[in-house]
């Protein structure tokens, strides 16, 4: 599972949100090289916790990808 720090509130809101740059760069650290423009989010990561990104690697190939937002 992927770990993106971002920072964020008391109340674990984050300033912003994670985007599909921030997931591709952290998957890019673990040696993938995915387009951002490929990745989708099920829910729009706007507080600390955990979530799913979509790859759309190809018409037929769609992985889905669990990461945790954490506070930095």
């Amino acid at each position: 599972k992927l770990t993106i720090g971002a920072k964020a509130g008391e109340t674990g809101k984050i300033f912003g949100s994670v985007n599909s740059i921030q997931l591709a760069e952290a998957l890019r650290k673990q040696g993938f090289e995915v387009d951002r423009r490929r990745i989708t989010f099920e829910t729009e990561p706007k507080v600390v916790g955990e979530y799913v990104a979509n790859l759309n690697l190809h018409k037929e190939v769609k992985v889905q990808v669990p990461f945790e937002v954490v506070a930095e």
